[in-house]
């Protein structure tokens, strides 16, 4: 009977599979609308097509007496309807795979462990299942994979290939504010929020800003006013994936991002200057005033209001382009090899390591208030894209968490959250509306009815 291959975990996966077992799991979901009802045995042929093309997907986890590991899987994974919560755990034992496709009326999703993939990784196997899918449906022959990576390209450790311990940076640290109320983290409420992508990337052009700039920017203003006046000291801190094939050569498959943040302390500034920063021909087209409150006094007997959205877009703009910089990037992928390969971590037996870096991802998730995730433009061949109506991204939250892809005109803004109380997902509706970027709204959660109606 021939070897079975078998992969080590990547940097980010061993730190997910710390979660292996465990009935929260961080799992990330791709769905797409088509243009009409799935056909489950066409679906079938088209897993199997991008299994064949994407190997390393089709795995199990098993443990090592120091580290988990990957292991090939000789079973076929099979497409099912949808009946499980989104972004349910994928890993129950060394048998689990760690994917999932279902489907539902004209909607398939795939599902993945972040223990093997990333959403930049997966989406190569998400596209190959369209295209499959899509050619066989509607008879579309001849279209070209736009994947060209090897075998080996696509199961490369890029983290252990890339590592360099001497620019590994220190941790800043400052006081972060924290979302308050109830929380359920084995029942978190999952939206789609659909919008016009032309609507807030001309609103973003108003601002001078990136659409990346501009969303951040209206997540810090609907997390501020939801802020209590003794919290107003803490920065708001946005944590941002980065894809790091963007600064290495990598075409893997795996895990492969590292991150960055930017941070917003609530700015009051006074209300004649407001007044006149809204009125200026930079604020034209902003809403900052609909996005603007009046806050409580400053001690001197004067009113004092919010920094308007556009300024604090260009502010996250400029943080952005030092938070991106591949110096500062790699200093984060590089600190958190570096907790990876400790000697004495290394020697430690697997549930050990398990231990500390679930401790670690816990202290992590502690220093943010929340993450968005930009994914950019999901691209097909116009020849297969005339059948897809729209695309979303979503992923387990440790908080509130905010994934964003588009496909065409349609923006997906994907909003995941632990939390019972729903205003900052109200404010950010409002937020938009008041500058004409409205759109439709689909929720799961079994908190939806507390503070579904934005």
């Amino acid at each position: 009977m021939a070897r079975r291959t078998w992969y080590r975990l990547d940097n980010i996966g061993k730190f997910y599979s710390s979660q292996a077992g465990r009935s929260s799991q961080t799992v990330f979901r791709y769905s797409a609308e088509l243009a009409d009802g799935i056909d489950p045995d066409i679906l079938q042929h088209a897993l199997d097509h991008a299994i064949a093309q994407f190997p390393s997907f089709n795995v199990h986890l098993l443990n090592g007496m120091f580290w988990h590991y990957l292991e090939q899987s000789d079973g076929r994974p099979l497409v099912e309807p949808e009946h499980l919560p989104i972004c349910s755990r994928l890993h129950y034992g060394p048998k689990s795979m760690l994917f999932r496709v279902s489907y539902f009326r004209n909607r398939v999703n795939l599902e993945v462990s972040h223990i093997i993939s990333d959403g930049r990784g997966a989406i190569n196997l998400f596209k190959s299942l369209l295209h499959a899918y899509i050619a066989e449906r509607y008879d579309v022959p001849g279209v070209p994979s736009d994947y060209d990576g090897s075998d080996s390209d696509k199961a490369e450790n890029s983290f252990d290939k890339y590592y360099e311990k001497d620019k590994a940076g220190a941790a800043p640290g400052t006081k972060i504010y924290r979302l308050a109320g109830p929380i359920d983290r084995a029942a978190p409420t999952f939206m789609e929020y659909h919008v016009s992508a032309s609507k807030v990337l001309g609103a973003a052009h108003q601002c001078g800003v990136s659409l990346t700039s501009y969303l951040i920017a209206a997540i810090l203003c609907a997390i501020r006013d939801v802020m209590p006046s003794r919290a107003r000291n803490r920065a708001i801190r946005v944590d941002i994936p980065v894809d790091l094939r963007a600064f290495f050569r990598s075409e893997t498959v795996r895990n492969f991002y590292g991150m960055t943040y930017v941070a917003y302390t609530p700015a009051e500034i006074d209300e004649d200057s407001a007044k006149t920063s809204a009125t200026s021909p930079d604020a034209a087209g902003d809403g900052q005033q609909s996005a603007a409150r009046t806050a409580h006094g400053n001690g001197m007997g004067g009113l004092l209001t919010d920094e308007p959205l556009a300024d604090i877009a260009r502010h996250v703009q400029e943080q952005l382009g030092h938070a991106t910089s591949r110096e500062r990037v790699e200093s984060h992928m590089n600190r958190m090899i570096a907790l990876e390969k400790n000697p004495v971590l290394r020697l430690a037996p697997s549930p050990a390591k398990d231990w500390v870096l679930e401790l670690a991802r816990f202290i992590a998730d502690r220093e943010t208030t929340t993450t968005v995730s930009n994914l950019g433009r999901v691209t097909l061949d116009e020849r297969l894209a005339r059948h897809v109506r729209s695309v979303s991204f979503l992923t387990t939250p440790a908080s509130l968490n905010f994934t964003v892809c588009s496909f065409g005109d349609d923006l997906s803004i994907g909003i995941s959250t632990i939390y019972h109380d729903l205003n900052v997902i109200k404010n950010l509706c409002r937020i938009l509306a008041a500058q004409g970027i409205s759109g439709r709204m689909n929720i799961a959660g079994v908190h939806v009815e507390k503070g579904a109606s934005a």
